[in-house]
């Protein structure tokens, strides 16, 4: 059946008729309900996002090409599949809640219980790379996250071994850094820091303030040159640098256009001469972005 919500027309045959065939664990479901009536039943391998908390969550989703599903009351679907059409998320099916379609639910084996976190998120391709192909060998396990966001990528970081230090300007990024760490039962330390505060003579002592050396420094989607110079001096030797972000010809796609935010083909190679340079690539994003992947590794 066609049913209209708030003017979207969609696909979907389980909110008034529930067929169990299309909860799959191919696509990802959210329970919009509170937290207390997730942890007390709900879809297996379904995540948690109460309606109320959706907005500030969008990080915690997957990307905007993988469809999704919706469990929850017809309230809450309405409010769900507006908002997240509106962000440009593809709402698969909506499933209507019941005391009988729980019931379907548990009697297909299909009903889970508990307080779990369905992780639906990934970090940035680079890190992951980073994590999966040289991470072993890193035997500083003190990481440093500059420009951190939201925290997905000092979060995975943490999840696979690293102390975690992540800094940001934004107080709200932190909150929702540390939001998703504690879902993620991992503790990052958070430093709110606005790195181009200062003037390039004040920037040595700026970064004296992060004390230690890493075994990894990750910088994603974030560029100021007056302190790429230093760097080099936070990382251990044996260390690496994990650094992803817009090269010249993003401007073509879309944000950022100014010169001073893309880098140039090779810049971050000849910033890192010295060191073992592991991973230098150009990798474009669904939008059509270039950005440079560079792993490398301090030798010396």
């Amino acid at each position: 059946m066609k049913m209209v919500i708030f003017g979207i027309k969609l696909g979907i045959n389980c909110v008034n008729q529930f067929n169990m065939k299309n909860i799959g664990p191919q696509i990802p479901v959210l329970d919009l309900r509170s937290l207390q009536q997730f942890n007390q039943s709900h879809i297996i391998d379904s995540a948690s996002f109460p309606i109320e908390e959706l907005s500030q969550r969008l990080h915690e989703l997957p990307t905007r090409a993988q469809p999704i599903e919706l469990f929850g009351s017809l309230v809450q679907l309405q409010n769900a599949v507006d908002f997240l059409s509106s962000k440009g998320y593809q709402v698969e099916n909506c499933h209507e809640v019941s005391e009988e379609k729980l019931l379907q639910l548990k009697q297909s084996g299909m009903l889970a219980f508990g307080g779990v976190y369905q992780r639906l998120w990934q970090p940035a391709a680079i890190v992951k790379k980073f994590i999966l192909g040289y991470s072993l060998d890193c035997k500083n396990k003190s990481g440093l996250d500059l420009a951190c966001g939201s925290g997905r990528d000092s979060v995975y970081m943490s999840m696979n071994g690293f102390s975690m230090t992540a800094v940001d300007y934004l107080p709200e990024a932190l909150q929702k850094l540390s939001d998703l760490a504690k879902r993620c039962e991992q503790t990052v330390k958070t430093v709110q820091l606005d790195l181009e505060a200062v003037g390039q003579k004040q920037y040595h002592s700026l970064f004296d303030n992060l004390t230690g050396h890493y075994g990894c420094v990750v910088v994603v989607r974030y560029l100021h040159r007056p302190g790429l110079a230093y760097l080099k001096s936070l990382i251990d030797i044996g260390g690496y640098i994990v650094y992803q972000t817009f090269m010249r010809g993003c401007e073509k796609f879309g944000r950022p256009k100014k010169t001073k935010f893309l880098l140039e083909p090779g810049e971050l190679a000849n910033h890192f001469f010295d060191f073992d340079i592991l991973v230098d690539e150009v990798e474009c994003l669904a939008d059509g972005r270039p950005t440079n992947c560079f792993i490398a590794k301090r030798i010396i």
